[in-house]
């Protein structure tokens, strides 16, 4: 599941729920009650809710008890008739407040924070976990994002009690005030690319992936989409174009190198550029491997040239780090695009 974010203060918030529609992203999560949201009118929310129904969404928001009498209701149901799903509940709920919501909306207890007593003690009192999503934080100060440890920690808590975890990573484009410096949750996403960032968080189990930041390219979206819905990595490279397209990688992967399926010819393979292979660098078998003719490697570590094998290509640095996220079996596709 890929979701965006999109801010009641966000002159461009129209533009931003229509352009990830058209990328096939439908959730998106909104904040009904942060500082940055007071003062927006309640023709504003309608509106903006009205555009996410129209598109299909499911939209989850973030509220207070203040949040009705901003925007001019008499209770939280009334959120529903709007088009919200899912209530993101601020620290002021009590457990009986949250039960009686958890009856019209699915309830998102905060992934950061909350430990597995004061989940049991909800569970113990009628909150069924099946109505329960656990969303972590987004942090927009620098040095505050969860730490790796920790959050792997808390998901192996939700995954034994079945609970869908959901998290954010920074967008690709325009950065959320008043900071400019990126919403991940986890501090070691800040600065890496958003893309592998969120294979990540899918590879350790996170269910719902969503862009914190207002800004983020039709490029990401259809990237993240794609993965999510066809598991295929896309990767850059420089080299050779005639080596461009879609592959899979065999299921028995090597401690040295990703061996590309289907990729062995009985054509000629001349011995050529048979230098030293980086790790990243795409190789081709010549013909003096004999019936391995052809075949395709990804290197894994750094290793030292081999007559019989060619250098045709390498993946950009920027995606280097994709090689750790590879599962067996992987479906990639290599792309010579190299603006990121």
């Amino acid at each position: 599941m890929i979701g965006i974010s999109v801010y009641l203060s966000d002159e461009d918030a129209e533009e931003r729920i229509l352009r990830a529609s058209s990328s096939g992203v439908k959730l998106a999560f909104t904040s009904l009650h942060i500082p940055e949201e007071s003062g927006i009118s309640p023709k504003r929310v309608r509106d903006l809710l009205s555009l996410f129904n129209r598109e299909g969404f499911q939209v989850f928001a973030d509220v207070s008890k203040k949040t009705p009498a901003m925007l001019g209701l008499h209770h939280f149901e009334e959120l529903k008739e709007l088009g919200v799903t899912a209530l993101r509940l601020d620290d002021g709920f009590t457990t009986d407040e949250m039960l009686d919501l958890s009856l019209q909306f699915r309830i998102a207890i905060n992934a950061s924070t909350v430990g597995k007593k004061e989940l049991q003690g909800w569970i113990e009192s009628g909150l069924a976990t099946k109505n329960m999503i656990a969303w972590h934080n987004f942090y927009p100060k620098p040095e505050t994002g969860l730490d790796e440890e920790y959050f792997l920690k808390q998901q192996h808590l939700f995954d034994t009690l079945g609970i869908p975890v959901y998290a954010f990573i920074p967008g690709d484009e325009k950065k959320r005030g008043p900071l400019h410096l990126g919403l991940p949750t986890l501090e070691d996403h800040r600065d890496q690319s958003p893309y592998i960032s969120a294979i990540q968080l899918k590879r350790w189990g996170v269910t719902g992936v969503f862009v914190g930041d207002p800004g983020c390219s039709e490029e990401l979206l259809g990237k993240l989409v794609r993965f999510d819905q066809e598991e295929v990595i896309e990767l850059s490279y420089s080299g050779s174009g005639e080596i461009e397209g879609e592959y899979g990688l065999r299921p028995d992967p090597g401690r040295d190198v990703f061996r590309l399926l289907d990729t062995r010819t009985e054509s000629g393979v001349p011995p050529q550029h048979t230098g030293e292979r980086p790790r990243g660098a795409i190789t081709q078998d010549n013909d003096l491997y004999g019936r391995y003719r052809g075949e395709m490697q990804i290197v894994r570590r750094d290793l030292q040239s081999d007559p019989k094998v060619n250098v045709i290509g390498r993946i950009c640095t920027e995606h280097l780090d994709l090689l750790e996220l590879f599962e067996s079996g992987q479906r990639i596709e290599i792309k010579g695009n190299f603006i990121h």
